[in-house]
């Protein structure tokens, strides 16, 4: 008996944006005023922590809802392709099984062979197109990082925050601390959306 696979065409991982930037090491730098800071500057500096919430951005960010809806647009669109080939090659595996009885072995075997090689052509390309997925989705988000990275730079600055963590790892956040809806705010407004672009890749055999 002769089976054939069902390939699916799976979700584009969504890599974690690379939210906090060291900025202890800057409080050297940014506190000077032409002269060398004072040791009572840069402690005053290390002393000022802030808090963002990464999932947030993640979640809520303008230019992140427009990449998940690009690439779930072309997922659909790949596996609609994937779908179109399965059909062909149940119709095929159909054939094949008729011609079971009335084929030598040999033109038989041979037979199964060519089939056999178009279920790897359409393994191929699910794994091709996964892949146009997954460098599709990570260079959109490349994108938002480099400007996420920079108002995270700038406001830590702006107030002089020696420290800025993820507020997954914290227990208590005193709320006047958390930087999240500033960094949301400017973000949304430096770059409301992003692009998809999938990579070109060459054509699966057929």
């Amino acid at each position: 008996m002769f089976t054939y696979a069902k390939f699916m065409i799976r979700r584009a991982l969504v890599p974690a944006l690379c939210l906090i930037v060291p900025v202890a090491a800057q409080a050297q730098q940014q506190t000077q005023t032409g002269d060398q800071a004072t040791q009572e500057d840069i402690a005053a500096r290390a002393a000022k922590v802030a808090v963002l919430d990464v999932q947030r951005i993640l979640r809520e960010a303008k230019a992140m809802k427009t990449i998940r809806d690009q690439v779930s647009q072309l997922r659909k669109a790949y596996q609609q392709e994937i779908e179109s080939k399965q059909a062909d090659l149940r119709s095929e595996n159909e054939d094949l099984r008729r011609k079971r009885t009335i084929l030598s072995s040999d033109a038989f075997d041979e037979e199964r062979r060519k089939f056999d090689q178009k279920v790897a052509d359409v393994q191929r390309l699910v794994q091709s197109r996964n892949q146009q997925l997954d460098r599709a989705n990570a260079e959109a988000v490349i994108e938002v990082q480099k400007v996420y990275n920079q108002i995270v730079l700038e406001l830590a600055n702006e107030r002089s925050y020696g420290l800025i963590f993820r507020k997954s790892a914290t227990i208590v956040v005193h709320p006047p601390i958390e930087v999240t809806p500033e960094v949301l705010a400017r973000l949304d407004k430096r770059l409301p959306a992003v692009k998809v672009t999938p990579p070109t890749t060459a054509p699966a055999k057929q």
